[in-house]
C-alpha cells in the first residue's frame, strides 16, 4: 500500500489560537437537519465578495484526475472543483454533499443514496445517477484508495436518475472511507470515459464545486475562479462538508519549488498562503504579519521490520528486541519543532481520531532497555558481525535522521547496521522486488485511517511476510460491527495483533503547518481549503 505521494496533503489542521479539537469518522447515516448558512464570521465582519487568493504549491501537479494523481497540489485543487457523495465535517464525521441522504440495510451489505436534486456541472449539465456511477467505478478500478473496497464490492448501480446503490459481498464501512478520499469526486460519465493510460485529460476537468479550473500554464500558475452554477448542500460549512460560500473571484495558484523563494515571497506578500518547512517555524511564529495553523491530526513517522525469512526481523523476538531498543522519545525531539511532534502510544491513527485510536499496545510500546534488547537480539539468533540493513528515501530527511539514531544505538550495543537512502521509487522497486534484501524500513503513514485496513501500521507492507490471514477475521469482525462499541472492541483486537507481530514500529506522530497573511479572513484551518475564505479589505 504505497500511498506516502496522497499523505504528503495536509490533514484537518488545527488553527493555534483556536485550539481545534477533531474526533474520528462515525457512521452517520442521515442527512444534516440544518438548514444551509454563511460561513463562520470572523473578527473581520462579514464575509467580502470578491478579490484574488495566492496559494504556493511546491509542483506542477500535472493533472486534476485526483484518483490516479497522488500529488499533494491534486488533492488540493480537486476539493475545490469537484464533490462527493459524502464528505467529513471538521469533527471528522461523514456527511452528505452530493447525497441527500443514504442509507445502509441492516445486513451491512447495500447502500443506497439519494442524490439533491437540481445539481449542476460548472458547464450547467445535471448531475445524474449514471455521472456517480461512473465515478465511482473509476474510484474502486483505478484508485489505490479504494484497494481495500475493491475485493468486497459487488456492484453500483443506478435504479433511477436520483438513486446510486453499492452492493457489496460482505459487510464494509464505505462511508467513512468514501468521505475521507479524496480520489471520491463526482464528474461527467464523459469525462471519465475520456480517461486514457494517464488518467482523465486536464480539458475534462469539470465538476460541481465551488470553484472551476480557469487557466494552467504548465510549471507556473494555476488558476480558479468561481462556479456560479455551484449549489451548496444542507448544513453550515464544516471541515469538507456543509455549505460554502466561494467569497474569492479567483484562487490562484503559484507553482514555487524552492522553499526559501516561497520564504521569502511569503514574508513579502507575493503570497498569501504556503507550507513552509520545519526550519522555517520558529521564523514564522515570530513574525508578527503572519499567521500559522497547525494539523489538530498527524502522520505517523515509523519503521517498517522485515517478516520476510531473509531477514532476522522474521522472527518475533528480534521484532521485540527492536523495539525495545529504539528510544522514540529521542527520535521524536530530534525534530527540533516540539509544537509540531505527538507522541504516537504505539497507535496506527492519532488521539484525536477517536474512533480509530487505542491504546491497546501502549504498554509493549513504551518499553525502552537497550541491555535487555542485547540480550534479545542474541536469544533471537543475530550472528556476531551481522549486519542489520536499513532503508529509506532521500524525499523525506526525517526519516534518515530517525535511522542514524537507530544505527546509533545499535552500534552501542555492539550490533553493526548500515543506512541506505534512495529516490521514493527505487525504495518502493526494492521493497517489492529484492523483499530479503532488507531489514528496517523507514516511511510515514496516515494517522487518520478512515477504516483500519487502510494503515500500514495494521496491514504491514507488501512483500513483507506479514501474517494476514491471521487479521483477516479481525477486519471482519470491525466491518460487520453494528455499534459503535462494538467497532472499538474490534479495533482493540485489531491494535493488540499489531502490538504482538509488529509489522511496523511507530515513532511519533509529525505535524504539517501552513502560514498565512492575516487578510485572508474566514479560513477555518481545514487543509488548504479556501472555498469559504474571503480577503480582509
Amino acid at each position: 500500500m504505497d500511498r506516502t505521494g496522497q499523505r504528503r496533503k495536509p490533514k484537518i489542521i488545527a488553527l493555534v489560537t483556536a485550539g481545534l479539537l477533531l474526533s474520528a469518522c462515525g457512521t452517520a447515516t442521515k442527512s444534516p437537519s440544518t438548514p444551509a448558512t454563511p460561513a463562520a464570521q470572523s473578527d473581520a465582519g462579514q464575509p467580502a465578495r470578491g478579490g484574488n487568493l495566492t496559494v504556493r504549491l511546491a509542483q506542477d501537479p500535472g493533472s486534476l484526475d485526483t484518483v490516479q494523481n497522488s500529488n499533494a497540489g491534486t488533492s488540493y485543487l480537486g476539493h475545490e472543483i469537484f464533490e462527493s457523495l459524502v464528505a467529513i465535517d471538521a469533527n471528522y464525521q461523514p456527511q452528505p454533499v452530493l447525497a441527500e441522504s443514504y442509507k445502509k440495510s441492516d445486513d451491512g451489505l447495500t447502500y443506497t443514496f439519494t442524490l439533491r436534486k437540481g445539481v449542476q456541472f460548472s458547464d450547467g449539465s445535471p448531475l445524474t445517477s449514471a455521472d456517480v456511477v461512473a465515478s465511482m467505478r473509476y474510484w474502486v478500478e483505478k484508485g489505490s484508495y479504494a484497494g481495500s473496497l475493491k475485493p468486497v464490492l459487488k456492484e453500483i448501480t443506478a435504479p433511477d436518475e436520483g438513486t446510486v446503490v453499492f452492493s457489496m459481498k460482505a459487510p464494509f464501512n464505505l462511508v467513512a472511507l468514501m468521505a475521507s478520499s479524496h480520489g471520491s469526486g463526482i464528474r461527467r460519465a464523459a469525462d471519465v470515459a475520456a480517461a486514457g493510460a494517464t488518467g482523465i485529460p486536464q480539458d475534462h476537468s469539470i465538476g460541481t464545486g465551488p470553484y472551476k479550473l480557469k487557466t494552467w500554464t504548465a510549471g507556473q500558475e494555476i488558476v480558479l475562479e468561481r462556479n456560479d452554477k455551484y449549489k451548496p448542500p444542507a448544513g453550515e460549512s464544516s471541515g469538507y462538508a456543509g455549505a460554502k460560500g466561494a467569497y474569492l473571484d479567483t484562487i490562484t495558484y503559484k507553482v514555487i519549488a524552492d522553499r526559501d523563494a516561497a520564504f521569502n515571497s511569503l514574508q513579502t506578500g507575493l503570497l498569501d498562503v504556503s507550507e513552509p518547512s520545519y526550519d522555517q517555524y520558529d521564523q514564522i511564529k515570530q513574525n508578527p504579519n503572519l499567521k500559522i495553523g497547525v494539523e489538530g491530526a498527524a502522520n505517523v513517522q515509523y519503521i517498517a521490520l522485515n517478516h520476510n525469512s531473509g531477514s532476522i526481523f522474521s522472527k518475533p523476538e528480534a521484532r521485540d528486541a527492536m523495539n525495545m531498543l529504539v528510544d522514540k522519545k529521542a527520535i521524536m525531539d530530534s525534530q527540533g519543532v516540539p509544537d509540531l511532534v505527538l507522541p504516537s502510544n504505539g497507535a496506527f491513527a492519532t488521539q484525536t481520531n477517536k474512533a480509530m485510536y487505542s491504546e491497546a499496545g501502549k504498554a509493549k510500546w513504551d518499553q525502552h532497555d537497550p541491555e535487555k534488547a542485547k540480550q534479545m537480539f542474541a536469544a533471537a539468533g543475530l550472528r556476531p558481525g551481522q549486519t542489520i540493513r536499513m532503508i529509506t528515501t532521500d524525499e523525506f530527511p526525517q526519516f534518515k535522521d530517525a535511522l542514524v539514531i537507530i544505527q546509533d544505538s545499535l552500534k552501542k550495543i555492539g550490533i553493526n547496521a548500515t543506512v541506505e537512502s534512495y529516490d521514493f521509487a527505487t525504495l518502493i522497486g526494492r521493497k517489492n522486488n529484492q523483499p530479503n534484501s532488507w531489514d528496517v524500513l523507514a516511511l510515514m503513514d496516515d494517522a487518520n485511517p478512515p477504516v483500519p485496513s487502510y494503515s500500514d501500521n495494521v496491514q504491514g507492507m507488501d512483500n513483507m511476510g506479514y501474517p494476514r490471514d491471521k487479521l483477516a477475521p479481525l477486519l471482519t469482525a470491525y466491518n460487520a460491527a453494528k455499534t459503535p462499541e462494538e467497532q472499538k472492541q474490534a479495533i482493540d483486537k485489531i491494535q493488540e495483533f499489531t502490538s504482538q507481530n509488529l509489522p511496523t514500529l511507530t515513532l511519533y506522530h509529525a505535524r504539517s503547518y501552513v502560514a498565512y497573511n492575516p487578510k485572508v479572513q474566514g479560513y477555518d484551518g481545514w487543509g488548504l481549503e479556501f472555498a469559504n475564505t474571503w480577503l480582509a479589505r
